[in-house]
């Protein structure tokens, strides 16, 4: 795909804008003290080189950067995502772009381009593959993550059309994850993130050395296509991608997104206590309800499993206002909101649109009240919401002057449109410890 950023519309800019600030600042958030998996992630991506590491946490190849820049990303749970074809994308093609961009010291423009390419190649890939793949347990994520980002890698690397071809075609030899992770609440979920971006990278620069690839590795009878949903996919190259992502409001699953935000509306609207309700019911497009761990309840061996339960995040709601990280972290094993979680169940509806819901909750009194959460489009956010939203995420950075690395990070990205990506204040921001 041969896109320049410049020549973009003004929304597909403005939509990369706020993709950057998003996803960076989940980054940020993530506090190493609390984080023994991504610390045994970081263990494992040793090799030494000129990439940055997010917060100050040292250098590494481009490769093993990608890797753990991704796996902190990805922490939270916490994820731009492409409703279309539920893949999340700034947590694998940022931080491959980025790594690469230290590498070769890329110019602002160029980054930005890769940025772009990734951002567009993925949902155009997944399209009309993914229904079916997730059907038979590939998680789209890290299955067509590794392709855009080997893209958007050849970008930053310069690779000739050829070359850019053969990281495809690499990349498609690369793609792996499976759904089982959520139906065990297992960890292999952050892994399979920070090994997509890290293969997104690898493809690419092994395309620069030299290493040729499939002509038809996505369509071809023995092809990408073929081997994982068995059809040839339809690649559509019209309109733009870009403006349509979505981003989490809480963290935890996107398809848990709406109930919660049900849930907290109905709170605003009816008075109750956590300890009224008797049962809640949780409508919701087969699809979504479907999904493996959405409708689990705990304990949970590890955090995982509380971050894809519907019933989990709605218990930690009704008793905290909000569902949090630090619930994840620390109640995931014995303890009371999983008494409550076991008054909720999931139900699908055909009715329901998706990434959407309705709410029935049942008082212990015999009152019965209802919610719907069905906006056209669901946490689809302007400049103004994703800032407010990114701003609630730094108020939990755990770094000294917070406050001034979070202006610092809204500013580098604030005029991309007009003005260009602020790299070096980006550095300075994202890079420190």
């Amino acid at each position: 795909m041969n896109l320049r950023f410049e020549q973009a519309p003004r929304d597909v800019q403005q939509a990369l804008r706020n993709c950057l600030l998003y996803n960076l600042s989940m980054a940020l958030a993530v506090d190493a003290a609390t984080d023994p998996l991504g610390r045994a992630l970081h263990g494992i991506a040793s090799a030494d080189g000129p990439a940055r590491l997010f917060g100050g946490r040292g250098k590494r190849s481009a490769a093993d950067a990608a890797f753990i820049n991704a796996s902190l990303i990805t922490a939270r749970g916490q994820n731009d995502t492409h409703p279309q074809v539920v893949t999340h994308i700034g947590c694998i093609v940022i931080p491959a772009v980025l790594a690469v961009a230290d590498l070769v010291e890329a110019p602002p423009h160029r980054v930005l381009d890769a940025l772009l390419v990734g951002y567009e190649s993925i949902p155009r890939i997944a399209q009309s593959l993914s229904a079916q793949t997730t059907r038979r347990g590939f998680r789209a994520s890290s299955l067509y993550g590794s392709l855009g980002a080997a893209l958007a890698c050849a970008v930053i690397l310069g690779l000739s059309a050829k070359q850019a071809q053969s990281a495809l075609s690499i990349a498609t030899n690369m793609a792996s994850g499976l759904l089982q992770t959520w139906a065990d609440g297992s960890q292999e979920w952050r892994l399979q993130i920070a090994k997509t971006s890290r293969d997104g990278v690898q493809a690419a620069l092994l395309a620069k050395a030299g290493v040729s690839g499939a002509e038809f590795c996505l369509e071809g009878d023995n092809g990408f296509g073929a081997a994982y949903a068995g059809t040839v996919p339809t690649l559509d190259f019209s309109g733009w991608r870009t403006p349509q992502m979505v981003f989490k409001p809480y963290p935890g699953c996107a398809f848990n997104q709406a109930p919660v935000q049900a849930l907290r509306d109905l709170k605003a609207a009816v008075a109750f206590e956590a300890d009224e309700v008797a049962q809640l019911d949780i409508c919701m497009h087969p699809s979504d309800a479907e999904y493996p761990g959405v409708a689990l309840h705990g304990p949970f061996e590890s955090p995982s499993g509380a971050i894809m339960s519907a019933p989990f995040m709605l218990a930690a709601t009704l008793v905290h206002g909000v569902p949090r990280i630090a619930h994840f972290e620390r109640q995931h094993l014995e303890h009371d909101l999983h008494q409550l979680a076991r008054r909720m169940r999931v139900r699908s509806s055909a009715s329901i649109a998706p990434w959407t819901c309705e709410l029935a909750l049942t008082t212990t009194a015999g009152q019965v009240h209802r919610q719907r959460f069905d906006p056209e489009r669901p946490f689809r956010l302007d400049w103004d919401q994703t800032l407010a939203l990114a701003a609630q995420v730094a108020q939990e950075w755990r770094w000294q002057h917070a406050l001034d690395k979070f202006n610092g990070l809204v500013a580098s990205v604030a005029r991309i449109e007009t003005h260009g990506l602020d790299l070096p204040l980006l550095s300075r921001v994202v890079y420190t410890g």
